[in-house]
């Protein structure tokens, strides 16, 4: 059998899509699929049409063999691609072609196939933000699992990624491991490289964010949360005073604010912003962020006349004014994060096509969704600003009540900037009620008016399986998918005719943890949660014997997955045990065996490498938990 395609578009993207289609179709069917220089030569064209959807819209058509794919967009393209070859049965299970999985099937399943598909994205902004420590594999294969996921937008914290890369290459908590050679060169060529990535896939580039307040100090946000720094006198009327002092809060830059009513800081930032902007023209969202911390906003007398919402908001008009003289294009994310929850008592975006709005309720509890809320009595009025007293929020009501003070204000664009794999995820054994999560928060989205999600999270965050993102990135596209057969479509493909047996077990797993606990949400003594704990750690102690039945048995990606959920049982037995001793008020007994739970992790990392962020999830046990390095 012979597949021909004809690329109309010819572009990189294209180009790659053609690359994709090649390799899946070759596969599927082992068939002879070659590029010809001619539409009449081809049986399948791949096109690209300009619409008046903002969203991301593709077309496939398949009859007889014979078929065109067409879509709106670069990314789209590709997504199209991927679309076609789900309709064979391929699965994307986890970042990584060695974890895909793709059946053989006969030849005639590909001329007797007919599809007639026509499908517009639910939301505008599909994407994940990095976090975490990652190789340089571990994002290059993140970034390709992006559209094959469907999802269209990859956002690279700070300058470059070299915070992440560096805790990774550097083994930073994991002493088992020797450092590799890394530095500020490595990292940029890799950056380089990585941006070469995004671009051949026409995904979305989304930057910086945090950091803009350590430029104007003179401190690259390339270097992401780095401290033991010392303010130099001549930069200190520039940063925030606090108690009557002007200094980097905890010797950190990016943690640092600045006094806003000093004319030099706005002038400083927006010239700063427009450089990079005029240089990084490949950049379509460029993130405007204040601070990484809280509680520490300037108290000087001029400050103190404005909530930090209204000098934000000015900046942030300054910055569009100078944009526009320079002819720049830009999109400008803003956030509501910390301070800048509580929305402009005076100030007003003067150009609300430049901006999109960003909702990013971090202190959020991941016990309940969006869709779980009583919006008609549970939401309170947003609480006033109090300055350098504020207490996030771990309701959802009250989260809820700042964006919608803010969507007074702003009726522009806006996606919700979310961290369910963040830090939650570790408290859900099974990894399924945060994958329920996700999945209602999403069906939800558009009755809050936002039109998008980003993910800020663990690259890495798939163990025991990666259920939460595929669920994402399937109900961003299409937001009425259903939940079960979601469910069956991936764990089917990933373990195989008894697939039921594994999800009834993570689905009990997760009964019995706690996303909230591990997140520092609520008290860190539950007798009940501190029971529960118990079962979730019987539970996986009991299911070694499936395991070895099926570990035999299953061959290929199957049994590759089998084989992780042996390592990930180990590490419930161990884990949920010493959350069982921490809730339950015996934190000695429970610190002995968090040790055990470290030496685990630490020493089979390079088994699960690219599933299981062993830096982060000690970060995290260390920071929230209550469990100690």
């Amino acid at each position: 059998m012979f597949i021909t395609i004809y690329d109309a578009v010819k572009n990189d993207s294209s180009r790659y899509a053609v690359e994709e289609l090649t390799y899946y179709l070759g596969k599927l069917f082992a068939a002879s699929v070659k590029e010809v220089d001619t539409m009449t030569e081809a049986t399948l064209v791949l096109n690209m049409q300009v619409d008046n959807y903002e969203k991301d819209h593709i077309s496939i058509y398949l009859n007889n063999g014979v078929g065109e794919v067409t879509a709106n967009s670069k990314v789209a393209l590709l997504i199209a691609v991927y679309r076609l070859i789900s309709e064979f049965g391929v699965v994307f299970l986890r970042p990584g072609r060695k974890n895909e999985f793709v059946p053989s099937l006969p030849q005639e399943a590909w001329g007797s196939k007919r599809l007639e598909i026509d499908e517009v994205a639910s939301y505008k902004h599909r994407g994940v933000c990095i976090e975490g420590a990652d190789s340089y594999e571990n994002i290059a294969d993140f970034l390709d699992w992006l559209p094959k996921i469907k999802m269209n937008s990859f956002f690279v914290q700070f300058e470059n990624p070299y915070s992440f890369l560096k805790r990774w290459y550097e083994h930073e908590f994991n002493p088992y491991l020797e450092k590799e050679p890394f530095n500020s060169e490595i990292a940029q060529e890799m950056s380089d490289r990585l941006d070469q990535e995004l671009e051949k896939r026409g995904l979305l580039h989304h930057r910086v964010g945090h950091g803009w307040t350590g430029e104007v100090l003179g401190y690259s946000s390339k270097y992401g949360w780095e401290s033991g720094l010392t303010l130099p006198e001549v930069k200190k009327p520039l940063v925030a005073e606090l108690n009557g002092k002007r200094e980097l809060y905890d010797t950190a830059p990016i943690l640092t604010s600045l006094c806003f009513s000093n004319p030099e800081v706005g002038n400083k930032m927006v010239d700063l912003i427009v450089d990079y902007a005029k240089k990084r023209q490949d950049v379509d969202y460029l993130h405007v962020w204040l601070s990484d911390a809280r509680n520490n906003i300037c108290e000087c007398p001029e400050c103190q006349k404005d909530i930090p919402a209204d000098q934000y908001v000015r900046i942030l008009n300054q910055l569009d004014k100078a944009l526009t003289d320079e002819g720049l294009p830009t999109k400008i994310c803003f956030l509501l994060y910390h301070e800048l929850l509580f929305a402009p008592q005076k100030e007003v975006l003067n150009n609300p096509e430049r901006f999109t709005m960003m909702f990013a309720p971090i202190t959020r509890t991941f016990e309940k969704s969006y869709a779980d809320v009583d919006y008609e009595n549970g939401i309170p009025e947003a609480k006033d600003y109090c300055r350098n007293q504020i207490v996030l929020p771990n309701s959802l009501e009250e989260n809820l009540s700042y964006l919608f003070s803010w969507q007074q204000m702003f009726k522009g664009d806006s996606f919700v900037y979310d961290y369910p794999l963040g830090r939650a995820h570790y408290g859900d054994l099974g990894y399924m009620k945060i994958s329920k999560v996700i999945y209602r928060d999403i069906q939800f989205l558009e009755q809050l008016h936002l039109n998008g999600y980003i993910s800020c999270q663990e690259l890495r965050a798939g163990f025991p399986h990666n259920f939460p993102n595929y669920t994402m990135g399937q109900m961003l596209w299409n937001h009425q998918l259903d939940y079960e057969g979601l469910k069956e479509e991936y764990f089917k493909a990933m373990y195989g005719t008894d697939w039921q047996l594994v999800t009834t077990y993570l689905e009990k797993l997760s009964d019995y943890s706690s996303c909230d606990y591990f997140n520092a949400i609520g008290s860190r003594q539950q007798v009940d949660l501190s029971n529960r704990y118990k079962v979730s750690s019987d539970l996986a102690y009991q299911f070694v014997n499936t395991l070895e039945e099926h570990i035999t048995k299953e061959i290929g990606v199957q049994k590759q997955e089998w084989r992780q959920l042996g390592y990930h049982r180990e590490l419930v037995v161990k884990l949920a045990h010493a959350l069982h001793l921490m809730a339950g008020g015996r934190h000695l007994e429970g610190q002995i065996v968090w040790r055990d739970v470290l030496d685990f992790i630490r020493n089979h990392e390079m088994d699960f490498q690219q599933h299981l962020d062993v830096y982060r999830i000690i970060e995290v046990a260390k920071n929230y938990a209550g469990f100690r390095l």
